[in-house]
């Protein structure tokens, strides 16, 4: 059974409704980036090549922010039990 095809102002209304619609703040951004992962794969089927791209930038940034809340839990930690990290 073939499914049934969104367009964009669909896929729109139905991500914003539930990012919107969330109060929790992960799951909220869980909700982004299922969008986000919606429009890159409408993109590739358009624009391969522009969807990589797209997907490489995305995924910098992200890597960027995992990073930086990684450093910060880290120092959170040492600064509870006033050492260093045995990583």
């Amino acid at each position: 059974m073939a499914r049934t095809r969104t367009g964009p102002e669909e896929r729109k209304a139905f991500h914003t409704g539930r990012i919107d619609g969330e109060r929790n703040g992960v799951r909220r951004f869980w909700f982004a980036v299922c969008w986000a992962a919606a429009e890159l794969t409408q993109l590739a089927k358009r624009d391969p090549a522009k969807a990589h791209a797209d997907g490489l930038h995305l995924a910098k940034q992200m890597r960027a922010i995992a990073e930086d809340l990684n450093t910060k839990h880290v120092n959170h930690l040492n600064a509870r039990k006033g050492g260093a990290s045995r990583v």
